[in-house]
């Protein structure tokens, strides 16, 4: 048995399914992005809270320095509403022109769409056509062969049977003259 530094932390050894996957540091804005980003997304209450923060100051105030401190104030209040209604005019605007932009994207693109599926319904309309066109003349075609080959059957049929007739008549004729070849034969 071995002897263990008391001052060094003793670690397990990691076990293949215990391990924990670390996660990236979450980054926290700059104070002056958090006042920015307030500003912008509250401008009345900024203004609120800026004519409350005036008249605090002015109540805290001796009545001695109250006009030449209530003006500043006033006017640092004025400020701080001017730019708080700034910075709402212009989020409010970009809003605006984010919402046009998006609005304008999502009309070309359902133009876009509404002409491609029109070029398919094309595309597809010529293609039926064109198989209609092929079936109809492969009917055409099959039935003029059909129609060849069904007289072509009939005048060999026709032929067969005259042959037929042909040699059932002479059987017929020979029979004829041997029954009355034979009735000569026979009557005295």
């Amino acid at each position: 048995m071995t002897k263990t530094d008391p001052t060094k932390p003793v670690t397990p050894p990691p076990a293949a399914n215990n391990v924990v996957p670390l996660q990236p540091p979450v980054e926290t804005p700059r104070p002056h992005e958090k006042v920015v980003s307030f500003v912008k997304r509250h401008p009345v209450l900024t203004v609120a809270g800026a004519l409350a923060a005036g008249a605090a100051v002015s109540a805290l105030l001796p009545r001695k320095t109250g006009r030449k401190t209530l003006g500043k104030a006033l006017s640092l209040a004025e400020a701080a509403g001017a730019a708080s209604v700034m910075f709402g005019r212009e989020a409010g605007e970009k809003a605006h022109s984010l919402g046009s932009g998006a609005r304008g994207q999502v009309s070309l693109l359902g133009s876009k769409a509404g002409k491609a599926g029109h070029e398919a319904a094309d595309k597809l309309e010529k293609y039926g056509l064109a198989a209609l066109a092929a079936a109809s003349a492969l009917g055409r075609a099959t039935a003029r062969r059909a129609g060849e080959l069904g007289e072509t059957a009939a005048e060999k049929a026709a032929e067969k049977a005259a042959r037929i007739g042909h040699s059932a008549s002479e059987r017929s004729h020979q029979a004829m003259a041997a029954a009355s070849d034979l009735k000569k034969r026979i009557t005295p």
